[in-house]
């Protein structure tokens, strides 16, 4: 094979694989965008269902603590003295930890 025909036939070969490249190129574009858009929708699903979650619990937690404040004051009303004295000794522990 001659030097003409060989630099023809490399130019043809190297012209297909540019098209392929092309090709391949418009596809992954093309793919991205498939992704992009469902990915967008799917997170915007997602996003809704995590507010969701994130008021129930919410909820939950208010409710729980309005409970818990609740019990303590009724033990506060139910035994003074005693109460008076664990708030004491709570005190009296913290501030001789924050001291060390």
């Amino acid at each position: 094979m001659s030097d003409t025909a060989k630099a023809r036939a490399n130019g043809a070969d190297l012209d297909v694989i540019r098209d392929d490249i092309e090709a391949l190129r418009k596809d992954l574009a093309r793919l991205m965008e498939h992704v992009k858009s469902g990915a967008f929708q799917n997170i915007a699903g997602r996003v809704e269902e995590m507010s969701d979650d994130a008021r129930r619990l919410y909820s939950q937690a208010l409710a729980e603590g309005e409970r818990s404040a609740e019990a303590l004051t009724r033990q506060v009303e139910e035994r003074p003295l005693t109460s008076l004295l664990i708030a004491f000794g709570l005190g009296f522990l913290s501030s001789r930890l924050v001291l060390r």
